[in-house]
Order: C-alpha cells, then structure tokens, then sequence
C-alpha cells in the first residue's frame, strides 16, 4: 500500500510518528481497486484502454504542459494512466508522495511500463515533449519558463501538508508558468494536496481533471479539489490517460 524508510541520521523519532500516522490513516481508509465492467482486462500489470491513444499530428501546442499529482495507492494509478499515454504529448511533471530512498527505482519501473521517456526529476532539467518527470523524494518539483520551453527546480522549502513534495507546489508553479495551457490531474490519496493547486490551474484558465471515486484507492485529494468546486471532469483511473489527451489536443486559441 505504501512505503516508509526509518530513520536515518536525518530525522527525529518525534517526526517520523507524525508521518506514520499520517500514512497509517490512509492505508485504513484505503479500498479495493474495482475495474469498471466496460474496461479490457489489465495488460502487463496495468488497466488497458479499450482503444488505443493517439495525438493527431499538429494538434498541440508547444506552450502546453501536463502536470499529475498522487499519493497512497498512487503508484498503480500512475502505472496506468502512463502507461496508457502516447508519444508526442507535451511534457509531463508527476508529484506522487514518496521517500527519496524510492523514487529513483519508481520513474525506472513507470519508464518500463510506458512508452514515455520517464526519468527522475533533476534541477534545471529542460523538459521536452514525450517526455515525463518524476519529483525526487524529499524535494518538491517546481516548473518555470526556459525561453520557449519549461524547465525543472527542485527545492528544499519546508513540507506543505505534511508532505515533500507536494502536488500544490507542483500544480501552482505549471500554472504561473503556462496558464491555460495547464493540463492538470489530481489521482487517489488521503489528505488534500494539490486541491488548492487545482484552484489555481482552474483560474489561469488550464484543465483540471479529478480521479472518480469508484477507482480511488483513498478518495482523498480527488474529494478536497472537487467540493472545492475546480474540477472540470471526474473520470475513472482507466479513462484519465483518454480524457488527458483529449484535454491536451484541444489546443487553446492565442
């Protein structure tokens, strides 16, 4: 369900119980994953999709970005929303909460599963199209502007909702750097980062995606972001690769 590394050197006793309570609830609050009738069965460990993705040549933009934020039961979700994803999309940023002991060995398992270049977050990474980034753990992933491109930062500021890194730090920064043209999806987890991100992205004028509760490990995050009223479309975990593409080739005018 998830995954905590004791105490290295690093960290006190007293911060590790918060954290592991933190986790403890939501592996409580955790559900079975039940795939929807009208899906394939799962191919290679993952949830198919009933027809294969594509992007239309010449469809998008290259200031768009697409931004995927996590946390428990948010490695199977990645597993199939990436996946499920085709080439030639825009860039991608993914914040799934993760200790740093894991998150290298998490981007090498997601690379093998999808056909997207998917590579652990370094600083000032230029991020290209097909191309998907994962936060390191303990570092939370921020996006900025590089000329006509994007680029990664990794930064050590304090832990926002208990957590680094955090999807509201990911999602906030996508929207300062591409405003509308921010595709973002928010995926199970307990607590509610990346709600207020959401908030964000939705008032620049990107697309805001949420998990549907029928598939949410913890239908957490997904929950705070749509009772916060900045969810365009809640979809199930094996139609959110579908519903990013089809978010993404709507390319935005200007």
């Amino acid at each position: 369900m998830d995954v905590l590394a004791k105490p290295d050197g690093t960290m006190s006793i007293g911060a590790l119980g918060e954290r592991l309570a933190y986790h403890v609830k939501a592996a409580w609050a955790a559900s079975r994953y039940r795939r929807p009738d009208d899906q394939e069965p799962s191919v290679a460990g993952r949830m198919a999709p009933t027809v294969p993705l594509a992007v239309q040549p010449g469809a998008l933009d290259s200031r768009q970005l697409i931004v995927l934020g996590c946390s428990t039961g948010g490695l199977e979700a990645l597993r199939t929303v990436l996946g499920s994803l085709p080439t030639g999309l825009p860039p991608i940023a993914v914040v799934q909460h993760i200790s740093g002991h894991f998150s290298k060995v998490v981007a090498e398992r997601l690379d093998a599963v999808s056909a997207l270049d998917v590579r652990e977050a370094e600083e000032g990474t230029p991020l290209l199209p097909g191309m998907c980034v994962i936060a390191p753990g303990e570092h939370h992933l921020a996006i900025e502007r590089a000329g006509s491109g994007f680029r990664t930062r990794l930064l050590r500021s304090p832990p926002v909702h208990h957590c680094r890194p955090a999807v509201d730090v990911l999602f906030r920064s996508a929207a300062e750097a591409a405003g509308r043209h921010v595709v973002a999806a928010l995926m199970t987890g307990m607590g509610s980062d990346g709600a207020m991100g959401m908030e964000v992205v939705r008032k620049a004028g990107g697309t805001t995606i949420a998990e549907h509760e029928s598939t949410c490990i913890v239908y957490g995050m997904p929950r705070a972001a749509i009772e916060l009223g900045v969810v365009d479309q809640v979809v199930p975990l094996p139609r959110i690769a579908a519903a990013i593409v089809a978010a993404a080739s709507a390319k935005p005018s200007g």
